[in-house]
C-alpha cells in the first residue's frame, strides 16, 4: 500500500453549508488557506496556497460548527474531486483547532 497522507494548517477561508449525501451521510466542502515560509534548495520562500477540502460524517458536523476564520490543523488524504476530474481535494480525517 502506498502512502497518501497530508497535514495542513491554515484558516478556514470558506465553508459551504452542511449537506447530506443520497445515503444520508453528512458532508461539508471547504477551502483552507495556508501561508508560511518554507526552505527549498537552501532558499527561504513565502508559500501561499488555498486547498479545496471535504469532510464526511462526524467530521463534517464538527467542521460545520466552526466559525469562519478559525485556524485549524487537518490530516487526511488527497483524491480526485470526481472520477472525471483532475482537480485534487483533501479528504479530512482528523481536525484540531489551534
Amino acid at each position: 500500500m502506498e502512502t497518501n497522507r497530508l497535514i495542513l494548517t491554515g484558516i478556514v477561508a470558506e465553508a459551504e453549508a452542511l449537506r447530506y449525501t443520497p445515503a444520508g451521510v453528512p458532508l461539508v466542502s471547504l477551502r483552507i488557506r495556508h501561508e508560511s515560509q518554507q526552505v527549498e534548495a537552501g532558499v527561504t520562500r513565502r508559500v501561499n496556497v488555498e486547498m479545496a477540502a471535504v469532510a464526511m460524517g462526524e467530521m463534517a458536523q464538527s467542521i460545520s460548527a466552526l466559525p469562519g476564520g478559525d485556524y485549524i490543523s487537518v490530516e487526511g488524504f488527497l483524491a480526485r474531486k470526481s472520477p472525471q476530474s483532475n482537480q485534487i481535494v483533501l479528504h479530512i480525517c482528523s481536525l484540531k483547532t489551534i
